[in-house]
């Protein structure tokens, strides 16, 4: 088992490299401009990956998710 934090680009790479098994998203009520990447930066795959929503909590408008691959 391993658990990464990181920014765009980490996510990306484990993503494109087949190792991203969960993710964990939180949401904040804010909205922020930017032209940076947000959630995941790196290269087009040609199929999605689908993720199953495993689990939700919420506090004070902020929520907190976890998903599976499917």
């Amino acid at each position: 088992r391993l658990l990464t934090e990181g920014g765009p680009r980490l996510l990306g790479q484990l993503a494109a490299a087949d190792a991203l098994d969960e993710m964990c998203l939180s949401l904040a009520p804010v909205v922020a401009l930017g032209d940076a990447a947000r959630i995941m930066n790196g290269p087009a795959v040609a199929v999605p990956e689908r993720f199953a929503l495993a689990s939700v909590l919420e506090e004070a408008g902020f929520l907190f998710t976890r998903y599976r691959r499917s």
